[in-house]
């Protein structure tokens, strides 16, 4: 157990990542986005371009920069760009949700996003207006450490060399974005799970950086990718000709509601039609010694395996932050996840496949990339640890283990908290609808509401089925638990992204939590159930499958940034659904918004 002493300290430690201040350059970044023809795999359709490409520029910060991150939209619909898991330290104004922080921003319109970099790690961008991620508003974030950060690297390897050479990789980090495509626009997508009353999860594509290629399997290699679970499932029949679970009541994917199969637009399950698309090629050079590959997960829908055949990697920060290093081949990442990892540039000089597999029951597909040495031959053997349905192809594949993620240096949260508040996820009137709460669906309507920022005492602010009320300084229990019913008697997992600062997840489990608090609770589940020496620190929280019963995820997390943040699941279908709560944090120090963010003109110059 962690001493009286360091746990305060540990609290004040917490406090000062949030607002210590770093000082740096001003950074200025214009986004102008645009709504063009593009084919990242291969097939043409409408796609947001920033700047002109797909996916967006990278933001290249160092820790304590000042951002001003221009948006000009010639976008044909509103608009607003969130910084995903950057803590907006006393910018709550900038966190670029719409009805939450800001109006959106219509077509010809300007708005400045001002932050500051307080954190260094792996971030994103993206759009967070209705369902725009799935049209391509996204790109990279990517912050170098102050020099006064202590560096986990001396836990992977003590050689000098090594260090410095894992120091340069950090600095050269290369961003490797996954995410996965489809041809509908998201407008077109709703619409399909509207007038079909499905949830529909079938993609076209997973792409890396942008770039990949529709593959059709036979449906031969299909059927001995399916595993048995889902055999079991489909009772005889098989996954379709795109490795699509077809809508099967009662199951991990839908519902027991109403639903209009003979509307669903043609290809939607079906239809597998190959592309040449382009491949990224990450280019490396052993003479380097170590590369340092950044993964995000850009994914609407899908829940990727990923790995690079011949190379395993030493994860050391997660969700932007250090860890403990965990040497893994594998790394399951749920959707808004990051993962950064060094890798030893000590195999043969060749080329290797990297591969991104979905890992989930509904959809059997693949995406790849390349991993290319400087001079390499062409002849390499590139052994892969998992095959294209995302399965381990030996017994001596190691994943990545997310219950072991300690925060380096370590630190812990308080041992008590002021508040809890338990929310009950689940399907709600219909199979594409959603709740974060359990008693109401904050749908894409609210993204046109007076931003809360602006109205924290307006009858939506004071709901307690669309908002959590915090208050400074104080430590709060969120209880995030997957309910099942006959309607829905069974849910996928959930990762449920909050905005602002980050939280420790401090126990998760089958079953129902059936308690007042975490304390009631440990003095009656079982003997680590809870962790709150090392508990992994992240932004994103993600609930276990509850195919069989309820399941339940708990964080624990301080207040210490005034305004209104948002709280949603980060599968973009589920947000578009209403699973989503915003969080009204320290209501009793409220900020002042400056006057140029002004609910008439929305930020905009």
């Amino acid at each position: 157990m962690f001493s009286t002493y360091h746990s305060r300290l540990c609290y004040i430690i917490n406090s000062c990542i949030l607002l210590s201040p770093v000082f740096g350059a001003l950074v200025n970044f214009a986004a102008d986005l645009t709504w063009e023809l593009g084919a990242p795999d291969g097939q043409q359709r409408y796609v947001i371009h920033t700047n002109g490409q797909f996916p967006g520029p990278p933001l290249l910060l160092k820790q304590g920069d000042s951002v001003e991150f221009t948006v000009i939209s010639h976008l044909p619909f509103p608009t607003t760009i969130h910084f995903h898991g950057i803590e907006q330290a006393g910018t709550p104004w900038s966190d670029g949700v719409p009805g939450v922080s800001q109006k959106p921003i219509e077509n010809g319109g300007t708005f400045i996003y001002r932050w500051t970099a307080t954190q260094y790690g792996t971030y994103w961008y993206h759009g967070h207006a209705e369902g725009q991620i799935q049209d391509g508003l996204y790109g990279p974030i990517i912050i170098q450490p102050a020099s006064t950060e202590p560096s986990p690297f001396i836990l992977i390897a003590n050689d000098s060399e090594d260090l410095a050479a894992m120091q340069k990789a950090e600095a050269d980090a290369k961003p490797m974005l996954v995410s996965d495509w489809t041809h509908l626009t998201s407008d077109e997508f709703t619409a399909a799970e509207e007038a079909t009353g499905y949830d529909i999860f079938c993609v076209d594509a997973i792409l890396v950086n942008g770039k990949g290629s529709i593959n059709c399997q036979s449906q031969q290699s299909l059927n001995q990718l399916t595993a048995p679970p889902l055999k079991k499932l489909l009772n005889g029949s098989t996954v379709t000709d795109r490795g699509c679970t077809p809508p099967i009541k009662s199951s991990e994917t839908q519902g027991n509601f109403t639903t209009q199969p003979q509307n669903l637009p043609a290809g939607i399950y079906d239809g597998c039609q190959p592309t040449n698309g382009s491949t990224e090629v990450v280019q490396v050079d052993a003479a380097d010694g170590w590369a340092s590959i950044n993964w995000i997960s850009g994914m609407n829908i899908k829940s990727p395996v990923v790995a690079i055949d011949n190379h395993p990697m030493w994860v050391y920060a997660v969700d932007g932050h250090y860890i403990q290093p965990q040497l893994a081949d594998t790394i399951f990442m749920s959707n808004g996840e990051r993962y950064s990892a060094m890798i030893q540039l000590n195999q043969p000089p060749g080329d290797y496949t990297i591969r991104v597999a979905n890992s989930g029951a509904d959809q059997i597909i693949s995406g790849f990339a390349t991993l290319s040495y400087k001079h390499g031959k062409t002849n390499v053997s590139s052994t892969p640890y998992i095959n294209y349905g995302a399965v381990n192809t030996s017994a001596n594949v190691i994943p990545l283990d997310k219950t072991l993620l300690v925060p380096f240096p370590s630190s812990a949260p308080a041992p008590t908290v002021d508040a809890t508040y338990i929310l009950n996820l689940g399907r709600y009137d219909a199979n594409y609808n959603w709740t974060l709460s359990g008693n109401a669906s904050y749908g894409l309507t609210q993204d046109f509401n007076a931003p809360l920022l602006f109205n924290p005492e307006s009858p939506h602010a004071l709901n307690p089925n669309l908002t959590i009320r915090t208050n400074n300084n104080t430590w709060i229990d969120v209880i995030l638990q997957v309910e099942l019913s006959p309607p829905a008697p069974a849910q996928p997992a959930h990762p449920i992204h909050k905005h602002n600062n980050k939280a420790y997840i401090i126990g998760s489990a089958n079953g129902t939590f059936n308690y007042s608090d975490v304390t009631e609770a440990m003095k009656h589940m079982p003997e680590g159930t809870f962790n709150l020496e090392t508990p992994p620190y992240r932004d994103t929280f993600t609930t276990p499958s509850a195919l069989q019963g309820p399941a339940w995820v708990a964080f624990r997390y301080q207040v210490v940034n005034p305004g209104a943040f948002f709280m949603h699941c980060h599968i973009q279908t589920h947000l578009d659904g209403g699973m989503a709560m915003t969080i009204l944090d320290a209501v009793d120090a409220w900020p002042q918004v400056p006057a140029e963010y002004g609910v008439v003109n929305y930020g905009g110059r």
